[in-house]
């Protein structure tokens, strides 16, 4: 959910409604300025949460230090083409340098198939050496490579884990409808970032495709959803999405139990901020 930052903020005490016990909740929330530069060193005083429209006391606001786990899904079809060597691989390598230190990723890719191409690991060095020996060839299946990949990293341990898709606008081969896709990831904790290259001869139908998926992964799991009209334009992209991942907080706030659903917006005392929030989760 995205939200214009206000200038200054009151903080209401949340009170609990009589007899209900007072519980806690943690949600993930990620604060650039309009340039996707990360939001540093944030305080509680500096955030308001409400949940359903009622203000909420926030517990506390730390950055994120937990150990990321990432997949990175490229797409390697023929919509690709030449811009994967031209304009692609080195923004690649540069996100993943760029993520906080002590993150681990595998890459995957989508042409006619998805493929675990590089297992976890640390070293950027390993997706630019991979990705040299592929062939653009076929279609994509980024959609199925989100699900796929998603449930790879349920396997792993840890406790903060994110899906990054790049792909183009070329034919979509995948085996599930859109709608299937985003309700198989209802539940997912991981965070969607998705970066669509417009270049070229674009399917409207496909474009809708990755419009509803990209998007509604995004703002469910306080992600990120950004398009270049150019692959030229992926390095830029690319930078916004790490920067993204490093400036995640985890805000803890008070509540009540058995609400059976949770609203939760997010507002931050900074100029021209901009703010997403994942799911609430319990601490």
């Amino acid at each position: 959910m995205f939200t214009t930052a206000m200038m200054t903020l009151v903080l209401a005490q949340a009170v609990p409604a009589a007899g209900a016990p007072a519980e806690t909740r943690v949600v993930a929330v990620t604060a650039t300025d309009d340039k996707g530069n990360p939001l540093d060193g944030l305080t509680r005083d500096d955030v308001a949460a409400l949940e359903n429209g009622v203000a909420r006391d926030v517990v506390s606001l730390t950055l994120d230090r937990r150990p990321l786990t990432v997949a990175l899904l490229v797409d390697t079809s023929e919509a690709v083409g030449t811009a994967l060597r031209l304009h692609l691989i080195d923004p690649l390598v540069g996100f993943l340098r760029q993520l906080p230190e002590g993150s681990r990723y595998a890459l995957w890719t989508t042409g006619d198939r998805p493929t675990k191409l590089v297992d976890f690991t640390d070293d950027p060095d390993a997706a630019r050496n991979a990705l040299r020996r592929v062939a653009p060839q076929g279609g994509t299946t980024i959609l199925d490579a989100i699900l796929e990949a998603s449930q790879d990293l349920k396997k792993k341990e840890g406790e903060r884990f994110a899906v990054v898709a790049v792909t183009a606008v070329g034919p979509e081969f995948s085996s599930r409808s859109k709608e299937q896709i985003v309700d198989r990831l209802k539940d997912d904790t991981s965070t969607f970032l998705g970066l669509l290259i417009e270049e070229g001869a674009t399917s409207v139908d496909n474009r809708n495709t990755y419009d509803y998926v990209f998007d509604r992964l995004a703002r469910r799991s306080g992600g990120l959803f950004e398009i270049t009209l150019s692959s030229m334009g992926a390095e830029n992209e690319l930078k916004k999405l790490a920067a993204h991942l490093r400036s995640q907080y985890q805000l803890t706030y008070a509540t009540i139990g058995e609400l059976k659903q949770r609203k939760i917006e997010v507002q931050v005392a900074r100029p021209r901020a901009k703010v997403s929030v994942g799911p609430p989760r319990n601490p």
